[in-house]
Parts: C-alpha cells; sequence; structure tokens
C-alpha cells in the first residue's frame, strides 16, 4: 500500500556491504532483513540478484539505480550517491483499494461495515503532496497503470 524512505541504520549498511563482499558480487542485489525491535537485530531473510519491489520509491527519492547500473554496464563509473530524500512515499493505489476492501470485509466481530470502511479510506485518502508519489500511474508512461487496471477488473488475463 504505501512504502517510505527512512534514514539508512548504520550497522545495517555495514552487515548488507560485508555480505555482499563476501560473496564476491558484483551487480544488482536485494538484500532483505526484518528488524527485531526487542533485541534491535536484524535477520537476514533473502538475497536476491534483481531489482526490489520498491525500486520506484528508491527512484522518487533521488537514487535510480537502473540509471546507476548501466553507467556501469558500459564500463563508466558513476558518481557516489551520498544522500537521498528521507520521508518520501510510494503509494500503490491499487493495493490501497485491497487495503479498504480487506479492513471492511475482515472487520472484527460486531463491527459495523461502514464505519470501518471509512475509517480505512480516511487512512488511504491522507496524502501530502510534497512526500506522496503514485507508484504506477506516471504522466509520462500511463501503460503499466492501464495494463494493471485491465487486469484488475479482468479484461486482460
Amino acid at each position: 500500500m504505501c512504502r517510505e524512505s527512512i534514514p539508512l541504520p548504520p550497522r545495517l549498511a555495514a552487515a548488507g556491504t560485508r555480505l555482499l563482499t563476501e560473496l564476491d558480487w558484483e551487480g544488482v542485489a536485494m538484500v532483505e532483513c526484518k528488524h527485531d525491535a526487542l533485541n534491535d537485530r536484524y535477520y537476514v531473510i533473502e538475497i536476491n540478484p534483481r531489482f526490489w519491489g520498491s525500486l520506484q520509491l528508491a527512484i522518487d527519492a533521488g537514487v535510480d539505480f537502473p540509471a546507476l547500473l548501466v553507467e556501469c554496464s558500459l564500463g563508466r563509473s558513476p558518481r557516489p550517491v551520498t544522500s537521498y530524500g528521507v520521508g518520501i512515499r510510494s503509494r500503490w493505489g491499487w493495493g490501497e483499494v485491497d487495503y479498504v476492501y480487506l479492513r471492511t470485509k475482515l472487520r472484527p466481530p460486531g463491527k459495523v461495515a461502514v464505519p470501518v470502511f471509512l475509517s480505512a479510506l480516511g487512512e488511504v485518502l491522507h496524502w501530502s503532496l510534497r512526500r506522496d508519489r503514485v507508484e504506477i500511474l506516471r504522466w509520462g508512461d500511463p501503460l503499466p497503470f492501464v495494463v494493471e487496471t485491465l487486469g484488475r477488473i479482468g479484461l486482460l488475463r
């Protein structure tokens, strides 16, 4: 539904870098971790040799990983990225529709549907023009949104 860029925890960055260095890794990789707040520890869940699902958030926050990969593939040394926008949010519209639907359908016993629906709708309609970006619908490239929407309504399989 909504993803948000956060400051990179230094310990996590160091551990991920160390892990990929030990693997003698070159190229794109996603190291997925879970944080145990109780013990303040990170646990590696998986490592994937591909871009991640939240790639658009990284681009919107100022780190264009595909462009950096192209530079490397052409034998160039891209300029290091030392900062990015923190607090940028990427919103997936159809995910938010799912969220409102499921919150309403799976409401606790005894809860009336309309207030639950309105509460969930209020959550997804709470936008900040400064921070929020639409993940799929881009005015310069609307086709991914059109294809996703046609698939959602059953006109494309």
